[in-house]
């Protein structure tokens, strides 16, 4: 059977979804239409405004889930900023959500819970200067400039990326 991959015959499935599926009955709980709300803050209101706001809980008219109150911490500033652009910012969410859920937003002021660090592979190691020379001369006669740029910089990366996963290989590692 065709379709989604049933994770017990050891298909994979994204981990976004896993765990939207983990925190749906706490985020209901707390009143959110939909856990992706928590879990996709970041691409709803963008990185920059994420790292500064987090959305609490949404209250609702009495048996209704539409036309309701998102609660929002942030810091005096970003409260501030945020009541602002109120409008725009219940639009963003709307879109999401594909429904009009949220009619207005309230904003509790005080300090986020501190983040924790991503801890990934440190970086690829940059390409040695012959690498690079040959990267250069493969470009060299591209036009335009934008695009000799852009080419140079994925050959870069690529280059990088051959250098750590020689480096694992060679130290018995996997990438």
């Amino acid at each position: 059977m065709k379709g989604k991959p049933d994770a017990r015959k050891g298909g994979s499935r994204a981990l976004a979804g896993l765990l939207a599926t983990v925190l749906e009955p706490g985020a209901r709980a707390r009143g959110f239409v939909r856990a992706t709300l928590l879990t996709d803050w970041p691409r709803i209101v963008g990185p920059e405004l994420a790292g500064r706001c987090l959305p609490l809980r949404v209250k609702f008219p009495r048996g209704r889930s539409r036309g309701g109150t998102l609660v929002i911490r942030a810091g005096g500033g970003t409260a501030l900023e945020l009541r602002h652009s109120s409008p725009q910012l219940i639009e963003r969410i709307n879109r999401y959500l594909g429904m009009p859920a949220i009619a207005r937003l309230a904003f509790e002021v005080g300090p986020l819970p501190p983040r924790q660090q991503r801890r990934g592979p440190p970086p690829p190691p940059p390409p040695s200067p012959a690498a690079l020379a040959r990267v250069e001369q493969a470009v060299a006669t591209v036009t335009p400039p934008s695009l000799a740029a852009a080419l140079r910089d994925l050959g870069c990366e690529v280059l990088r990326h051959q250098k750590a996963r020689a480096r694992a290989e060679a130290t018995g590692g996997h990438r």
